[in-house]
């Protein structure tokens, strides 16, 4: 994943929830992206990598939060959200937004 992408898709879910900008057909791509990373992780990793998306996009906490309520350390939650930017970023591609 290029700094790019892990941009645009930090991007994409910093807006994912705000008004009138899933409503967009410009942004289409991405709240399927997302969506599709939210099933896969509720199903897949609901724990950690599912947490990490709940807590710190969908319910607006800080990193530091989300580590106590999930009970990891800095590492763990490093390498988790990488692994979590990588998979929407590859359901946005199939979308065509990047």
């Amino acid at each position: 994943m290029t700094q790019e992408q892990r941009r645009k898709t930090k991007e994409a879910l910093g807006f994912y929830g705000q008004r009138n900008w899933v409503y967009g057909p410009r942004n289409w791509g991405w709240k399927k992206a997302i969506e599709q990373t939210e099933a896969y992780y509720r199903e897949a990793d609901p724990g950690l990598r599912g947490g990490i998306l709940q807590l710190r996009y969908m319910e607006r906490r800080t990193r530091e939060e989300v580590m106590d309520k999930l009970n990891i350390s800095y590492s763990t939650y490093q390498k988790a959200h990488s692994d979590l930017l990588s998979t929407i970023a590859v359901f946005a591609a199939h979308y065509g937004e990047l």
